[in-house]
């Protein structure tokens, strides 16, 4: 069932440019399918010396030789089944309990856990058609067979139990669960009941509405079933969708297939190639779609209920990259990990706001060329709000790639493939500074990405304290700013916050409903949610935003001397002093804030009260080199 495995070069370019052929895809998928079975050929050795021996299902060895089996009857069945992004969840899951030495009590019991693999032994026998009896693991009543669906017996026990599964043929089956029988056709897509209540649900399916230019693409799967879908809680207990959120689902693929194959037929054929689930989160507010990958998940996207079309098109076109490239990884060593023992680096993302590791990295350089390019193209076809924000959305991506892929060939730990794969991505974004982007957009975008590096410097740098008390004291005694060193910067230990700023949001929110949705009071429930901010911060932000930058820039200046504890309120105040030509003040502010923030708390601690907020700004503007520092940036 193994084999060796080759990568031309031309595979790490297509992946690279984003222009996939069928071919490479499937050296891709037959790497992940021989990866998953030796993760699987491992969890079996591993079994007899961690797992409980009064577990009701037989080893896991059996469920492979019962893979084996169903290749030789339909290789294409077995391969589909391996190809199932949770199953690489599951192997991950399954070796750290086993590697844990089977930890009693866990939830699932261990044969539980480890029974998937004959759930899988059990999808692949239906779909081949290999004739058998298979005992296969069930919860609450609950038996799910990976890629063909799941049967609920409304008075099955509780917990979990072992059901049989009685193959007949490729198309036919019978499952039992105590004294509950339930007749199966994997090929129908139609719920079928048969004694008592029990009922069999075939999978929810994504369809294009067309094909892609190389035939009929094949649906994607609406995962919304599997124990391992979610590989951040896995075998989390969470409900099946209802149906009228799978009918919203279907439309919006839908709407978001057509705004691909319209407009974007290379990234069409990337999702249509590389993604073989989405696994539905619930919604989130506007402007804030969730989504998420997993390296042992290739094929799989985790994203939260979108507001449109669009919002889903653009999120399965960054997904699909996201799969694409650890495909990728798996074979070719594009980063080399950090030596034993050796403190991994940690760099600024203009697309995230934690601090990330060179492959992540390389990871969001190249998921999010790929949304500059959908933003870059759909700018020109969309209109009014729409095409203004899409233009907001492309010039603060593109700005944002020119500087991470500038840095990115001369990290250290990135390899020569590596440095290739970073060459094409100059390439396709080099033509990108010509293009031109409307005033508000633009001026919007350039706030924006000010914003968003300050506030990571905020969030994750701290300045040495005994030059920020230093420079405090020449504050105090009134010394020439020109005389005082400009302290270093380091990384925290802890981030001071996690969520994203809302002025973020606030900026899309204008461009999508004009400046007077900002000034209006609010509504209770009114988007953007704020997360846990200061209603008076946010009132103050909505200010900035709107356009009232002098009104923010004393309502700032208020909060700060009242407490100048607050992070966001000096980034704030530095875009709003920004705003109003205070380059001096703004400049420190917005170029080391964690800086300014430090040597307030220190005058604080020193005399009881809060400084001068644009004051000291305005004197450490002044400070040599401070402003030029680029530690850590």
């Amino acid at each position: 069932m193994l084999s060796s495995h080759r990568t031309p070069v031309g595979d790490l370019d297509a992946v690279a440019t984003g222009r996939l052929t069928a071919a490479s895809v499937a050296r891709i998928a037959s790497a992940e399918r021989s990866r998953r079975l030796l993760m699987f050929r491992a969890i079996a050795a591993a079994e007899p010396e961690a797992a409980a021996d009064d577990s009701p299902l037989p080893p896991v060895a059996e469920a492979f030789d019962v893979l084996a089996q169903a290749e030789r009857f339909c290789p294409e069945a077995v391969l589909a089944v391996l190809s199932h992004p949770p199953v690489g969840v599951w192997t991950v899951s399954a070796l750290r309990h086993l590697q844990d030495g089977g930890t009693a009590g866990h939830q699932p019991p261990s044969w539980h856990l480890l029974g998937y693999a004959h759930a899988l032994a059990g999808a692949a026998a239906l779909r081949s058609g290999l004739p058998g009896v298979l005992r296969v693991p069930a919860t609450a009543g609950t038996v799910t067979l990976p890629t063909v669906g799941h049967a609920v017996f409304p008075d099955g026990p509780a917990g979990c139990d072992v059901a049989l599964l009685h193959v007949t043929g490729r198309e036919t089956a019978t499952l039992s669960l105590g004294d509950q029988r339930l007749l199966i056709r994997p090929g129908d897509e139609r719920p079928r009941a048969r004694t008592s209540r029990a009922v069999w649900l075939p999978p929810r399916r994504l369809a294009w509405s067309t094909g892609t230019g190389t035939g009929t693409a094949p649906d994607l799967l609406l995962e919304d079933t599997d124990p391992y879908r979610d590989f951040r809680s896995p075998h989390a207990a969470r409900a099946p969708l209802p149906d009228d959120e799978a009918d919203r689902w279907r439309d919006l693929f839908r709407d978001a297939a057509d705004v691909l194959l319209r407009r974007h037929p290379h990234a069409a054929r990337m999702v249509s190639l590389m993604l073989r689930a989405v696994v539905p989160l619930p919604a989130m507010p506007r402007f804030r779609t969730a989504s998420a990958s997993y390296s042992e998940a290739v094929g799989s996207a985790l994203i939260s209920l979108p507001h449109d079309g669009v919002d889903l098109a653009v999120t399965l076109v960054h997904e699909a990259r996201h799969s694409a490239l650890n495909g990728l990884d798996h074979q070719v060593r594009l980063v080399e990990p950090p030596e034993p023992g050796q403190r991994e680096a940690l760099f600024y993302a203009p697309w995230r706001m934690d601090a990330r590791p060179l492959w992540g990295i390389l990871h969001g350089a190249y998921a999010f060329t790929g949304v500059a390019e959908f933003w870059r193209t759909e700018r020109a076809a969309l209109r009014g709000p729409a095409a203004g924000l899409a233009h907001f959305e492309y010039a603060v991506l593109r700005d944002a790639l020119t500087e991470v892929l500038t840095a990115l060939p001369t990290r250290h730990g990135i390899t020569e493939w590596g440095r290739r794969f970073v060459r094409h991505l100059v390439e396709q974004t080099a033509p990108w500074r010509h293009d031109v982007v409307p005033d508000e957009p633009s001026s919007l975008a350039r706030t924006e990405l000010a914003d968003l590096r300050a506030t990571w410097r905020m969030r994750h740098l701290t300045a040495r304290p005994p030059a920020c008390a230093r420079l405090a004291e020449r504050w105090l005694d009134g010394a020439a700013a020109e005389e005082a060193a400009a302290p270093r910067s380091v990384m925290r230990d802890t981030p001071l916050f996690h969520w994203p700023e809302p002025r973020g949001e606030l900026r899309r929110v204008r461009l999508a409903e004009g400046p007077s949705a900002l000034r209006a009071a609010p509504p209770p429930a009114a988007r953007p949610l704020s997360y846990d901010r200061d209603p008076a911060l946010l009132a103050v932000d909505r200010l900035l935003v709107s356009g009232e930058a002098a009104d923010a820039r004393h309502a700032y200046g208020t909060l700060l001397a009242e407490d100048p504890d607050r992070p966001a309120a000096w980034v704030g105040l530095g875009l709003a002093l920004e705003a109003a030509g205070q380059g001096p003040a703004s400049r420190a502010l917005l170029r080391r804030p964690e800086v300014v923030r430090a040597v307030a708390l220190a005058v604080r601690a020193r005399t009881g009260s809060a400084p001068d907020p644009e004051g000291l700004s305005r004197w450490l503007g002044r400070v040599p080199g401070l402003c030029a520092s680029g530690d850590h940036g």
